[in-house]
Formats: C-alpha cells, sequence, structure tokens
C-alpha cells in the first residue's frame, strides 16, 4: 500500500523519545518518496521538523507558514532567565514592568520585554530579582522557537 495522502492525529502521544525520533525519520523517508503527509501535534518540536505549520488554538488559525518564518516573525526581544528560587521565579518576573510576556520553558523562564531597552532591562531585573532573594541569576537573550511563539500567538489572540 503506497498511499499518496497519509493523515496523522498525534501519532506520538505517548511514545517513548527514541520510537519518536525513529518515527519522525520515517515520515522523512516516506515524504521523500512523494507522500504527502498531514499531522497534528502538541509537540511544538515536532511541529518544527514539518515543511509547513499551521497553529491554531480553540478552533482559530493563528498562523500558517514554514517553521523558519513564523519563528523569524517573533516580535520582541526574548531572554531565559534561571536563578536559584526557580519556583517563584516566574510569580517575581510577573510582577516587573518591563516584561510583557513571562512562561516556563524547562529550566528556564522565557521573558518578552515591553520596550527594546536590553541593557536597561537586564539591569533592572536582576536588581529587582535580588531584592526578592534570588541569587545565581543567569540572563540570556533567545531565539525563539515554534512554542514560544505559539504562545506569543495565543497571548495575542486574548488581548486582541
Amino acid at each position: 500500500h503506497r498511499p499518496e495522502l497519509l493523515i496523522l492525529d498525534e501519532p506520538t502521544t505517548g511514545v517513548d523519545a527514541v520510537s519518536r525520533k525513529e518515527f519522525w525519520e520515517l515520515l522523512n523517508k516516506m515524504k521523500q518518496s512523494g507522500i504527502t503527509i498531514l499531522v497534528s501535534t502538541p509537540y511544538m518540536d515536532e511541529a518544527s521538523l514539518c515543511d509547513r505549520v499551521a497553529l491554531m488554538q480553540n478552533g482559530k488559525l493563528l498562523a500558517v507558514d514554514t517553521p523558519q518564518s513564523i519563528t523569524e516573525s517573533y516580535k520582541g526581544q526574548l531572554y531565559g532567565i534561571k536563578t536559584n528560587k526557580p519556583h517563584s521565579l516566574v510569580n517575581d518576573l510577573e510582577q516587573a514592568p518591563e516584561a510583557s510576556q513571562v512562561y516556563r520553558f524547562g529550566d528556564r523562564v522565557h521573558v518578552t520585554l515591553k520596550d527594546q531597552n536590553e541593557a536597561g532591562f537586564i539591569k533592572t531585573i536582576s536588581q529587582a530579582l535580588e531584592a526578592k532573594g534570588h541569587s545565581a541569576i543567569q540572563i540570556n537573550r533567545q531565539k525563539p522557537v515554534i512554542e514560544d511563539c505559539f504562545l506569543a500567538l495565543m497571548d495575542k489572540s486574548r488581548t486582541g
């Protein structure tokens, strides 16, 4: 059997990491043989493996483009922040007037600035976090990935 179109609905949900990798390698081989593949997935790292991505929330289309174009369209400066107090970090950063969007991302918290004053932000946020008992503060500029873009688009669709 060799279909022209293969439609898969969350095919790797609940699958271990090694099997997920092997599955996507198989899909890539199928794509190279000329099969068109349509995949729905909650995993943003999988979405970045596709030729085109449609980001949706609650039945509403937020964006359709290549993964690269979606990440290049990210508005603002994105930072990854890590401290010795990861449990209170999100709440403390949400109180910073310079931050427009704050969310956990792996072992860091991602923050998008309201304005573009990078030097002022790093100094101000470091001082504010130190005042709240944080130490070992790491603030690094981050290159957005599809998940960052999806969260920004969701936030934009909620606020208008």
